[in-house]
Order: C-alpha cells, then structure tokens, then sequence
C-alpha cells in the first residue's frame, strides 16, 4: 500500500496523461482511504468550480511553485 504523497492544502495539477481533468490548479482539500488495490485517493478543487473532486494520486502531480 501507497502512502499518501501530498499534503492538505498543497495544489496540484492533473499529469499530462490525464484527460479526465481539466487543465487547471487544484488544491487538495482532503486525503482519503486508498482504493482496493492501494491507491491513495484525495478530494481537489480548483477555484474555477464549485465541484469537489476525488482522484488518484497517480492522477496528479505537484503545481511548480
């Protein structure tokens, strides 16, 4: 099992690979259980929208500060 990478508050982007995102920074709001397999999960939301979203951490990576 995976341990979570970032941090409450810390903000993100979605990696390149990733579609299902828009391209935007989000800040994670909360860590979560990791899946079945071990994944991390986070809870992010970008400024831009009033959605909370819940990814994987092989989903995004840290905003260049």
């Amino acid at each position: 099992m995976m341990e979570h990478m970032f941090k409450v508050g810390q903000v993100v982007r979605p990696r390149s690979t990733n579609h299902n995102l828009p391209n935007d920074l989000f800040r994670v709001l909360r860590l979560l259980p990791s899946t079945a397999g071990g994944v991390p999960l986070y809870c992010i939301k970008s400024q831009a929208e009033l959605i909370e979203r819940v990814v994987e951490q092989n989903e995004i990576e840290a905003a260049p500060r």
